[in-house]
């Protein structure tokens, strides 16, 4: 892709930055994010559902079993997509990856937020359009540094490489 797609791609994250409060409201909902650790619930949800998934059982007995009460109540809209067989589980692991990295302080929201953006346009959106795949932030490639955070995240692309793994 040329050049200039890495200059689209730092506009639009400007602009959602802009949208998405000051740096000590950012800082906040990052740590009330942290202090929940829902992900682990989650992640525990996602493998109890794959496990029932393997062993043959139905959507519809998984939804009535004893076990999955609390995550029906707790995440109903995360545990129908589980029983959903059109839903792709590698995008919701990337999505929880997201989250994790929120709560283990290695991401803030925003760049966690414009990393599963850009995973689901470029998956569901972009091919649909013909379009190429948009870059990840190169912030996205590494971990943010303390320094990133107090500052408000990346500050552009500083023509790093686009590459991923």
């Amino acid at each position: 892709m040329s050049g200039g797609g890495g200059r689209s791609t730092d506009s639009l994250i400007q602009k959602l930055a802009e949208r998405q409060g000051t740096p000590e409201e950012r800082a906040a909902m990052d740590a009330s994010i942290r202090e929940a650790r829902r992900s682990v619930a989650a992640r525990q949800m996602m493998e109890a559902v794959q496990a029932a998934q393997a062993r043959g059982e139905s959507a519809e007995t998984i939804r009535e079993a004893s076990w999955a009460a609390h995550w029906k109540e707790e995440f109903p809209k995360l545990f129908d997509m589980l029983l959903d067989p059109g839903c792709s589980r590698a995008m919701l692991s990337a999505m929880l990856a997201q989250l994790e990295a929120v709560e283990a302080g290695q991401r803030t929201t925003h760049l966690a937020s414009t990393v599963v953006g850009t995973l689901l346009a470029n998956s569901y959106v972009r091919p649909k359009l013909g379009m190429e795949p948009m870059p990840l932030p190169d912030s996205a490639l590494r971990p943010e540094r303390p320094s990133d955070r107090r500052t408000g995240g990346s500050r552009g692309s500083g023509g790093g490489s686009t590459k991923r793994d």
